[in-house]
């Protein structure tokens, strides 16, 4: 099964959140094999951009600051495979009506493109008007529940 991972996923790890319990069975799951994960791009940069901003708030500067960072972020690519999206797709979620928030549109097309079976978010409710048919869209819990 191959399944999208929403950038929220990973920061519901990190700050061990809410669904950490879940997430972390997700992840997991896609460690051992079972799950094949993708994320965007975009959430590769978003990612890198928010762990910066985390280790500059607990006072880590660079180099030391860098090191972490990659670090981090090489944990997060030896579990998942990072996808693009095209033009098409990305002016698609700029026009979808389904979404308020342009950015979850862009995941959303991402996973589409990239023929995922499940989007998993934490936010459901940003992805409440999508075509249900094209793929399901599962928060971590319900993602647990249903396949492992």
């Amino acid at each position: 099964m191959k399944v999208f991972l929403d950038t929220n996923i990973f920061l519901e790890y990190f700050e061990q959140r809410r669904e950490y319990q879940a997430v972390s069975q997700l992840l997991s799951a896609v460690e051992e094999g079972r799950l094949k994960a993708v994320v965007s791009v975009g959430c590769v940069y978003t990612l890198a951009y928010l762990i910066r901003v985390e280790l500059k708030r607990q006072d880590i500067h660079r180099p030391e600051q860098t090191e972490r960072l990659r670090a981090t972020l090489n944990i997060v690519m030896s579990m998942v495979t990072a996808v693009g999206v095209s033009h098409k797709r990305l002016s698609e979620g700029i026009n979808d009506q389904a979404f308020d928030d342009v950015e979850d549109s862009f995941q959303y097309q991402c996973a589409i493109q990239n023929k995922c079976d499940a989007l998993v978010t934490i936010n459901l409710k940003d992805y409440r008007g999508v075509d249900a048919s094209k793929m399901e869209v599962l928060s971590p819990t319900e993602f647990v529940s249903k396949y492992l």
